[in-house]
């Protein structure tokens, strides 16, 4: 394929975080996604003076995300969307499977459930994770936008109760 004069603004194979997190962080059943991200863009990594982080993830199977130790709920100084795309080309608006994003911290972390592509805003400061996937009939696509993002530095907050789900318990390998 011929390289184009703006080669430098282009990402043509799969990137890697550099986030020192062991891989078996990044989901609680192995081969469930693409672990780490597949695609990862971050504070000009790999295309210099970048300063949005686009994360993109394939889900295969039930998983939890953002539910162990090295990987747990956390927030941001800065806001974050998720998109969530279903591969049913009969039905784009079906999602594949039923999938949980807890937010909040403490008495005040609620879960939210959905089954259709759907788009969430987390919004700077709210706690978020875990993310849970269950009865995947199909892969589904997960893709994190945060625009200005800089360098990522997510605080972990206390959610016990997020961390002790029976749903997570129910899918962990």
């Amino acid at each position: 394929m011929a390289v184009s004069k703006y080669e430098q603004y282009i990402v043509r194979e799969p990137t890697r975080s550099k986030h020192n997190v062991a891989v078996s962080a990044w989901s609680t059943v192995e081969n469930s996604r693409t672990a780490p991200p597949f695609m990862w863009m971050e504070n000009s990594k790999p295309i210099a003076g970048v300063t949005h982080m686009v994360e993109h993830l394939w889900i295969w199977k039930d998983t939890a995300m953002g539910a162990t130790v090295e990987k747990p709920p956390h927030k941001h100084d800065l806001e974050e969307i998720f998109l969530f795309l279903g591969t049913n080309k009969d039905d784009p608006n079906d999602l594949g499977a039923d999938v949980e994003l807890w937010m909040g911290e403490g008495k005040d972390a609620d879960k939210i459930s959905f089954n259709t592509s759907s788009l969430i805003w987390i919004p700077p400061g709210i706690p978020h994770m875990p993310l849970i996937y269950r009865n995947v009939k199909k892969p589904l696509l997960l893709v994190i936008f945060a625009l200005e993002a800089g360098e990522m530095r997510p605080k972990t907050v206390d959610c016990p109760q997020c961390l002790a789900n029976p749903s997570i318990q129910g899918i962990q390998g």
